[in-house]
């Protein structure tokens, strides 16, 4: 079963009101060596305000993370994380220690080959490059002149030079985002993905956030056709074998076209306040550090009140009122600003988590002659602790559900 540690972490924490971080999520820096057309940095409105966090402090932050449990680390932006590209590596070499699982989203561009090289000797799991077109032509439109080269000359050393014994590492992904430039070539950026042998092709659709970026939204007409692109797209990636998102993007689509995005109707109303019901996990499993220090559940979730690591340490905040309060709301599906018009990937993986959960509930719930096997399996594999702590679980999810 796919998402098995975000399942144990969600049913502890139903279970026994306990709760481990699951991942770490970082922007290291908001600078950039791209000013790409779709960008928020376009806006003034986002402009950081206050220093980047240290090398020292980005070190202390990722250590109080695996105490707390952390088994992913996320390298995103924000900017271009390659341009604090020593401490990427440094990070990288701390997480592999301790076995965490290691993503980096990076524009490609600014890779050295004998930094690419250090990823793939620590073995580093996936490499995420954000190409905005299959071709210049359209990818530089967005991106700047000579962008497409660089970046899909990097993602080939990747693929040419990793590690290939059992599942090639690091995976590696493209991420695009869908504009009235380039929806029409989403059956082209699948077959680049698969020329550049990836293992998945990650999309959104453009976030209207600042005046510049608006220029990029389609309409009603473009959306609509942009419905049929994206079904071309998950046939060709089905048939290739890769890891998608166009479906969450169709129902976002489809939420926009039919209602305009999310509706009062959608968010109000009595809920079983059941961890499976939660409008979103993100704030049960993640904690995203802004470049500045600021913490939020997500990379979307930026408000006045959001706490800092320049005032607490990331226990308290993971443990704290502000992170609290936004779990309890989001069981009642009582959705703050920033959640209603939330990206695509994110609710993707929440609905991934909820499938994974009905399945392990369905697991449990076959009696007690199943439990009683089971039992023993666990005391035989595991220890008479852990069986006892799982059939608690069992027992509890067989009578109360989830």
């Amino acid at each position: 079963m796919a998402y098995v540690r975000e399942c144990e972490n969600l049913i502890n924490w139903y279970v026994y009101g306990k709760l481990p971080l699951s991942e770490i999520v970082f922007f290291l820096t908001n600078r950039c060596n791209q000013r790409c057309l779709t960008c928020w940095q376009w806006e003034d409105d986002f402009a950081v305000k206050g220093k980047e966090l240290t090398d020292d402090k980005w070190v202390e932050l990722l250590n109080q993370a695996i105490e707390l449990g952390a088994h992913h680390l996320y390298i995103v932006g924000g900017g271009e994380p390659m341009v604090r590209g020593d401490l990427v590596l440094k990070l990288g070499q701390i997480a592999k220690k301790k076995e965490l699982f290691c993503v980096l989203h990076t524009n490609g561009t600014l890779f050295k080959s004998e930094q690419m090289d250090e990823l793939i000797q620590m073995r580093w799991d996936q490499v995420i490059f954000s190409i905005d077109g299959p071709n210049p032509e359209v990818n530089d439109l967005i991106r700047g002149e000579g962008t497409f080269h660089k970046a899909f000359k990097n993602l080939l050393y990747f693929r040419d030079n990793r590690v290939t014994e059992k599942v090639p590492t690091p995976d590696l992904g493209i991420n695009f985002t869908i504009t009235k430039v380039n929806y029409r070539y989403i059956p082209e950026m699948v077959e680049l993905a698969k020329e550049a042998g990836c293992g998945g092709i990650h999309t959104t659709l453009v976030l209207p956030l600042s005046e510049q970026s608006k220029r990029f939204a389609l309409s009603n007409e473009e959306l609509r056709d942009c419905l049929f692109f994206l079904q071309k797209g998950i046939k060709l990636s089905q048939t290739y074998g890769l890891y998608n998102t166009f479906e969450s993007v169709i129902e976002e689509i489809e939420r926009k076209l039919n209602s305009n995005g999310i509706v009062e109707s959608d968010f109000l109303g009595e809920r079983s306040h059941s961890i499976i019901d939660s409008y979103c996990f993100e704030p049960f499993l993640s904690l995203t550090i802004s470049s500045d220090g600021k913490v939020g559940p997500c990379c979307m979730f930026w408000t006045e009140e959001n706490p800092s690591v320049l005032e607490k340490p990331l226990k308290d905040i993971w443990k704290g009122d502000f992170l609290e309060g936004l779990r309890k709301k989001l069981l009642k599906w009582d959705l703050p600003l920033p959640c209603r018009d939330c990206p695509s990937q994110l609710r993707k993986r929440t609905s991934n988590i909820k499938n994974a959960l009905v399945e392990r509930e369905k697991n449990t719930s076959k009696g007690i002659p199943s439990l009683v096997k089971k039992f023993w399996l666990r005391v035989r594999d595991s220890g008479l602790k852990s069986a006892l702590k799982r059939t608690w679980e069992y027992l509890y999810l067989l009578f109360k559900g989830l």
